[in-house]
């Protein structure tokens, strides 16, 4: 039973008496007696919105207002017509025209800005307010500290019909709570609410009637309206929540944890404000409305303060069922009727049940404190699980349980029932843990709009949708619902913006379907919502309508999840909306991994390739502006996930980035399109492009509907299938190919479709590189090695790049091969009939360049990234493609300067791709161009002018030269210096560009086959014999063949060796020796070239009469050819190789002259027996001087001595018969084996220091036999095998000779001789010399006996007097005459 608080006089009543309400007509209303004022219909006190309540709002201090900035207005109601919008019917409001903007959608939910919003709000943005949204008025309200506005918040006006109404009595702080409020049904005289208004601290309670007619009151009540101030109220007591419970009434909760009851309406339905205290009990409260106050609900009966009083669904007109809730968890459910009376139908502490509940339901939750436990909100369920009829109350509770970090919040299903409390599902929220913001204006709000599939947790500045789908009833359910949890559907959050300083200041819920309460007026505001939704007022971002537009999918077995795609598509197309306060980033609690974001950000930039996002119309009426919007979108996209951080891989970086050049391309291709098909008269617009796209197979395209209206397959292909755009590329010469053989052989054709072409290819290509270049940054790749928009390295782990298809590079190649042909078939030729047109020539021409520049990057691009691949096919194509290239290239820049006139672009070109060789050419062409000009152009005064031009362009050609040392260092000199030999330009290479001689200087030590040009570099420049020494001894030891130069190098190198190294390098001091020690090997070589010079002497007069070098061999090998080639057919192809390099000149190594002077025949009778016996003198000196190995060159010695034996018939020798000793010893003479020790004795070849011996029989068997040198390995196996026969062979005839001939005695018979006469010839020299010496002696002796007797005559002569002078006589004799004195 509810007692009164305290005598509340009603104050009377400002209508007239004899005016009568008007009564309203209501099917099925039952007439009243007379004595009532007025008839009152069964909905007349419904609630406009059953769950509409405001709650205090907290003490606040602000920092940016202060109180002069407060202006009052006079008390009443203000009304902004002029502002005012046209009403539109309440059909309309939700079609597409209703003038909201939608701030984000998904498949589930549309977050939309409503446009009405008071002139005074919008322009206000830091005023401290809250409010409520009363969907079933079509009326939202906002309180400040000193009005109330009123306005209805779903017409498309940006600035509707407001109700402004200045609160008498505010409060005098203005930190003191702010005012609550609530919008009354409509009485029966008006079709617009009224309005109850409450300040918080001082309890003064204002009614008006009608927000609409209270301009037609008196001047009091338009002043004030209906006021009462409540009595009873604590010292510090302030009303926190105002609760619209009508039909029954109002509830007001109070700081002090006190409830009262409120009517505005006496008994008669007329404006009286009456206020009641209830009071608990433990059953039905009967009786009057006045009870002790000692008995009332206190703070610390309820355990916490009262965070909800919410209203159950309406029931009998005046009755209402109301829930109470603290913080604390204790529930009380209350039938209340607007007569007074009422009755606590249940009551509990749930705290620890739903906390038990929870900790067993959520494991991770186990260890929270229960003193953290809060209830912040909760809702009636529109489904209740009791039956009907049974008094019991189904509520959706939001709790919360807090740890030091975050706060975990949870949706718990009660069942309140008289005599037991139930506990439902309970579903975590896993997607918001923020803490409650306790200075909010607001309290987190919870509604669970009909049929009860989606619930809205609203907090301070974020908003929490989640699915409350029932999952079907099956065996699995069942017990996953015995264990109180549900599985987790669909959650997400609606995050705001903390830089806008946007707060959610007041919210309400729509709910569709819903019957209006009594009869609608025509002029009704109430929103007819389509879809469950929560609508927030936003302090700075306007009215929000969050609606779940899709409650469909929410109640389908596969519900929608969250996913990283679509809170991609909502920061994509509606993060950049101006004023947005949605904040599009992923909290912390719905993060995605790197893997998930990168994949479904793909899979977003593909949908837009495709145009398969419903975000962006697919029917276009510009398709640049589609384009281009869908550029904007991934460009938006990767600005996106640039800010989030996430760290994508590389592949999926990269691969965002192409899609954003294909579409970048398609902007520059379409443009030229669009441009070339304006240009062209009517019935010839065809073009190129349409080829391309019906050339393309039907799988790599999407074929448009003609029954669907899609006509124009060009504009089909760019909204759809850009993505393959790497496709069309190489159609755009095979266009013209098969156009070419299909019979469209006319030029000019071939030519008009060659310029569409270049525009396609130059177009997409040029587009997209340079959109690579400027958008690596934001794509996270900047630290990726690009130059001239392709990579220079690390291809390694990247797809095959759009940009450079093996089709694709291949076809630009032959399409500018085809376009270098006609232009220079047409450039420079005079004009003609049916010939191409001028200005298309020079468009082609103009282009050439850079079409030659686009395909260099495609190339190179491919083949970097070819080379890199595991498969070995693609590798074998990098290099082929390389060498084709390398020779199209430098023909297609070679051609641009000399045969189309543009050498400045041919330059660039290669300059910028670093073409060098090719560069050094066009450069060097062009210098001998102006050399050309100014020797054929005589200097007279006409031609003056031109010189000077000429003069002008050769001094930038040499500066671009030397430009390029700087630029390139070595590889430049490489090119250029490369280019002057190739060209014997060897004036230019060593007097061109002085400055740039130690580029020359290294350029020339590093090319070994410079090295006749290097010396002479280094005598003539460098002054450096050492180095000239080294080049030159480098080139005639190891690589020279001719024998005259080797010669020549050698005995140059010497000289310059010693020329530079006749002193020590550290004190100066003369070497001793003059450096050879350091030319051994020179030494060495030098003797191999005097050996076969005499070889040479010797067989010249046998093939002096050879016409040429043929003939010569010919000639030689019949002089001295082997008789034994028969049985020795190897050692006969060895001899004939010999004797041709010895006729040809080739310098021969040791071991060939040795095989030359051991193989050859004596087949001259008449032999010059000197030769004879230095033949194989000279073979043992090849081996000396060749042969660095000793035991090689024992080998090969043991070699030389067997065949030197081998030249005489020992057989014959040995018969001694009929002989004499002079005989035997003349034979012994003739043998080459007497010869040879004759020539090693005479030439010191057996002293100790040398490695040559005389070797006896029996240490030369069995030579080379055992296995070949070293010289015979690299011949066929087969030849070995012969060449190892003829030794065998060769041993065979010596080992006969030594057992059958006595060899070995007639070695060393031979050998003594020898040495006899060799000792009696150096004696016969000695005493020879001897007599000479004393015959000198005594002439010198003689000569000094005569001066000095000649001397001493002359002495005394000159002491003696002279008596007379010889006289002449005519015979020439004369005498002596004796002068007298």
């Amino acid at each position: 039973m509810f007692t009164a608080a305290g005598a509340n006089p009603t104050p009377s009543s400002t209508r007239t008496g004899k005016r009568r309400p008007r009564p309203l007509s209501n099917e099925g209303s039952i007439p009243k007696a007379k004595r009532q004022r007025s008839a009152l219909s069964d909905h007349t006190f419904i609630a406009p919105d059953g769950h509409a309540e405001m709650q205090e709002a907290r003490a606040y201090k602000p920092a940016a207002l202060s109180p002069k900035e407060v202006t009052r207005e006079v008390s009443g109601q203000h009304r902004e017509i002029p502002v005012r919008g046209k009403k539109t019917r309440s059909g309309d409001r939700n079609s597409k025209g209703d003038g909201s903007v939608v701030l984000t959608t998904n498949d589930t939910y549309t977050v939309s800005k409503l446009p009405a919003l008071p002139d005074r709000l919008r322009a206000n943005t830091k005023e401290r307010q809250h409010g409520a949204i009363y969907s079933d008025s079509g009326y939202a309200l906002s309180l400040t500290h000193t009005h109330a506005i009123v306005w209805p918040y779903a017409v498309n006006a940006p600035s509707p019909e407001t109700f402004t109404f200045a609160i008498p009595q505010p409060s005098k702080h203005f930190t003191d709570p702010l005012p609550l409020g609530s919008l009354v049904s409509a009485s029966a005289s008006s079709s617009e609410p009224g309005l109850v208004v409450v300040v918080p601290t001082t309890g003064r309670i204002t009614y008006w009637e009608s927000i609409a007619s209270a301009a037609t009151l008196d001047l009091r009540l338009q002043r004030n309206g209906v006021e009462l101030s409540i009595s009873g109220m604590y010292s510090g007591e302030t009303v926190i929540q105002i609760l619209n419970a009508e039909s029954a009434g109002f509830m007001l909760a109070f700081s002090s944890g006190r409830n009262a009851f409120m009517s505005v309406r006496d008994s008669q339905g007329r404006p009286a404000v009456s206020v009641q205290f209830l009071r608990s009990g433990n059953g039905s409260a009967s009786g009057g409305l006045f009870g002790s106050v000692r008995n009332a609900l206190s703070r610390a009966s309820w355990h916490g303060d009262i965070v909800a009083v919410r209203a159950g669904q309406p029931g009998k007109v005046g009755e209402r069922n109301v829930v109470l809730a603290t913080s604390k968890g204790k529930i009380q459910s209350w039938d209340i009727n607007r007569s007074g009376h009422t009755s606590l139908m249940a009551e509990t502490e749930a705290r620890e049940t739903i906390v038990l509940a929870i900790k067993e339901t959520i494991r991770s939750m186990s260890e929270l404190l229960i003193e953290t436990f809060e209830i912040l909100d909760f809702a009636h369920i529109p489904n209740p699980l009791g039956a009907a009829g049974d008094q019991s109350t189904s509520l959706l509770l939001l709790t919360s349980l807090g740890d030091r970090q975050k706060t975990h919040y949870t949706l718990v299903e009660v069942l309140l029932k008289p005599n037991e409390t139930m506990i439902g599902n309970i579903r975590p929220l896993k997607s918001y843990t923020t803490p409650v913001t306790r200075t909010a204006t607001s309290n987190p709000r919870l509604y669970l709009p009909s049929p009860g599939l989606v619930a809205f947790a609203v907090f301070d500045r974020a908003v929490v949708v989640v699915s409350m789908v029932k999952q079907p009833d099956t065996p699995e359910m069942q017990l996953i619902t015995e264990s109180h949890f549900l599985l987790q559907t669909f959650e997400d959050v609606i995050d705001f913006r903390k830089d806008m300083n946007v707060e959610i200041v007041g919210s309400g819920m729509e709910e569709p379907n819903t019957a209006p309460h009594g009869i609608e007026d025509s002029k009704s505001r109430r929103h007819k919502a389509k879809h469950p939704a929560t609508v927030l007022i936003v302090r700075g971002g306007g009215v929000l309508r969050i609606a779940a537009t899709n409650v469909t999918k929410l109640a389908s077995r596969e519900a929608q999840k969250v996913t990283a795609k679509s809170k991609l598509e909502q920061a994509v197309f509606f993060g950049n909306l101006e004023h947005n306060p949605i904040n599009f980033a992923v909290r912390s609690e719905l993060q995605f991994s790197p893997e998930e974001v990168g994949e479904a950000a793909l899979d977003l930039s593909q949908d837009i390739l495709k145009s398969q996002t419903p975000y962006i119309p697919s029917v276009p009426g510009s398709i640049d502006q589609n384009l281009r919007k869908r550029s904007a979108a991934l460009h938006d996209l990767a600005e996106y996930l640039n800010q989030s951080g996430v760290e994508l891989d590389r592949v999926t970086r990269w691969k965002l980035l192409w899609n954003a050049e294909r579409l970048e391309a398609a902007i520059v291709v379409w443009n030229r399109y669009d441009a070339l098909v304006r240009e062209k008269p009517v019935g010839q617009k065809r073009g190129l492009l349409t080829e391309v796209v019906e050339w393309i197979h039907e799988d790599y395209k999407t074929e448009p509907v003609p029954e669907a209206g899609e006509l124009d397959r060009v504009r089909h292909w760019f909204i759809n299938d850009i993505w393959n755009l790497e496709i069309a590329l190489p159609w755009a010469f095979q266009v013209i190919k098969y156009t070419y053989q299909d019979g469209q052989k006319d030029h000019v054709t071939v030519m008009e479709t060659l310029s569409e072409a270049n525009d396609f290819v130059i177009g997409a290509l040029q587009g997209s590189f340079d959109f690579r270049t400027a958008n690596l940054r934001l794509y996270g790749l900047q630290s990726e090695p690009l130059y001239q928009g392709i990579l220079s390295e690390d291809y390694e782990g990247l797809p095959q790049f759009w940009t450079s298809t093996f089709f694709g590079v291949e076809n630009i190649r032959k399409q500018i091969e085809l376009a270098g042909v006609l232009l220079t078939a047409y450039i420079g030729k005079p004009a003609q009939e049916g010939q191409p047109s001028v200005g298309l020539i020079d468009k082609i021409k103009g282009e050439h360049g850079l079409l030659i520049d686009m395909s260099i990057r495609a190339h190179n691009e491919r083949v970097r990234w070819s080379s890199v691949q595991d498969d070995p096919q693609l590798q074998i194509e990098a290099e082929q493609m390389t060498a084709a290239q390398e020779t199209a290239v430098d023909g297609q820049l070679k051609q641009l300067a000399k045969d189309l006139g543009s050498p400045g672009e041919a330059i660039l070109l290669a300059e910028k791709h670093e073409i060098l060789p090719t560069l050094a050419y066009v450069l060097m062409y062009e210098l001998n161009e102006c050399s050309r000009k100014a020797n054929a152009n005589s200097k007279t005064e006409a031609n003056l002018a031109a010189h000077d031009i000429n003069d002008d362009q050769s001094a930038a050609l040499k500066m671009t030269v030397r430009q390029c040392f700087n630029k390139f260092g070595k590889r430049w000199a490489d090119a250029l210096y490369g280019l002057d030999i190739e060209l014997d330009s060897m004036n230019v290479l060593l007097d061109g560009f002085p400055e740039e001689f130690p580029y020359l200087t290294t350029y020339l030590r590093n090319r070994q086959d410079c090295a006749k040009i290097s010396w002479i570099h280094e005598v003539t420049r460098n002054k450096d014999f050492d180095q000239a020494a080294l080049t030159l001894l480098d080139l005639g030891l190891q690589r020279e063949q001719d024998l005259w130069s080797k010669k020549i190098e050698l005995s140059i190198g010497k000289l310059a060796r010693l020329a530079g190294k006749n002193y020590s390098q550290k004190d100066g001091i003369i070497i001793p020796d003059g450096g050879s020690t350091e030319l051994t090997a020179t030494h060495n070589e030098l003797s191999l070239i005097k050996i076969q010079d005499t070889v040479y002497e010797y067989i010249l007069p046998t093939i002096a009469a050879a016409i040429d070098d043929n003939a010569e061999l010919q000639l030689a090998l019949e002089a001295h050819g082997n008789k034994l080639s028969r049985k020795q057919p190897a050692f006969s192809s060895l001899l004939k190789d010999k004797m041709g390099h010895l006729v040809r000149h080739t310098a021969m190594k040791g071991v060939d002259l040795i095989d030359l002077l051991t193989l050859m025949e004596d087949n001259d009778h008449n032999e010059d027996y000197v030769f004879r016996g230095e033949r194989f003198y000279l073979a043992l000196q090849a081996s000396q001087h060749g042969i660095d190995e000793k035991e090689e060159q024992l080998t090969i010695q043991r070699m030389i001595w067997r065949r030197c034996m081998l030249r005489d018939d020992w057989s014959q020798i040995n018969n001694t018969d009929m002989k004499d000793d002079s005989q035997i010893q003349d034979q012994l003479r003739q043998t080459a084996l007497y010869l040879t020790f004759r020539s090693c004795l005479k030439n010191s070849l057996f002293d100790k220091k040398s490695s040559v011996k005389p070797m006896k029989p029996q240490e030369i068997l069995g030579a080379c036999t055992d296995g070949l040198d070293r010289r015979f390995d690299g011949l066929d196996v087969s030849f070995q095998e012969r060449i190892m026969k003829d030794f065998e062979v060769e041993d065979d005839a010596f080992k006969a000779y030594v057992e059958t001939c006595r060899l070995e005695n007639w070695h060393t018979g031979a050998l003594e001789l020898a040495q006899q006469e060799f000792a009696q010839e150096v004696a016969e020299e000695t005493e020879d010399g001897s007599k000479m010496r004393q015959a000198k002696t005594a002439l010198q002796e003689a000569e000094e006996a005569i001066s000095k007797k000649e001397q001493a005559a002359a002495e005394n002569l000159l002491r003696g007097k002279i008596s007379s002078r010889p006289r002449v006589r005519l015979n020439g004799s004369s005498t002596k005459s004796v002068k007298k004195y």
